[in-house]
């Protein structure tokens, strides 16, 4: 895991990220594989899809519940911080899909095993420390 860089190539060579440009007919081919991925396994995305939604409502059930409605608008809006987090599972099976691999449902939890964890971990928590940010600073305007 030592010798493990984001900027690797798959034979291990750093390699310098290369910007290209996209258009609208690159954004309908990801809607398209998307669409295909979804009707691939529906109810694996329709069941990991559904514990996000759930854990909003419990965050706004808990903030009504303890005085702190304000913080409504910003959890859930702040919410979309932690998403990317969120869907590494999702990743996991469409990556999984791609490679022509098994995709149950718990395979996503297969990313517990890959070599970029660690990346993975870190901006996580930079997502979510920057989710409590947000939610201090939305607390410090309401209160001043």
């Amino acid at each position: 895991m030592a010798g493990f860089h984001v900027m690797t190539d798959a034979y291990g060579a750093h390699v310098q990220p290369t910007v290209r440009h996209i258009s609208t007919a690159d954004l309908w081919d990801a809607l398209k594989l998307g669409a295909e991925d979804f009707w691939a396994k529906p109810s694996h995305y329709v069941f990991l899809c559904l514990i996000y939604p759930i854990v909003g409502l419990i965050l706004t059930q808990w903030s009504s519940g303890s005085n702190a409605i304000q913080l409504v608008y910003p959890l859930m809006s702040g919410f979309a911080l932690v998403g990317p987090f969120a869907a590494i599972g999702l990743y996991e099976i469409s990556r999984r899909r791609e490679l022509g691999m098994s995709s149950r449902w718990h395979h996503a939890l297969d990313v517990r095993h890959s070599p970029a964890l660690p990346s993975i971990a870190v901006i996580g928590i930079l997502l979510f420390a920057l989710f409590l940010l947000w939610l201090f600073t939305a607390q410090s305007l309401y209160t001043s």
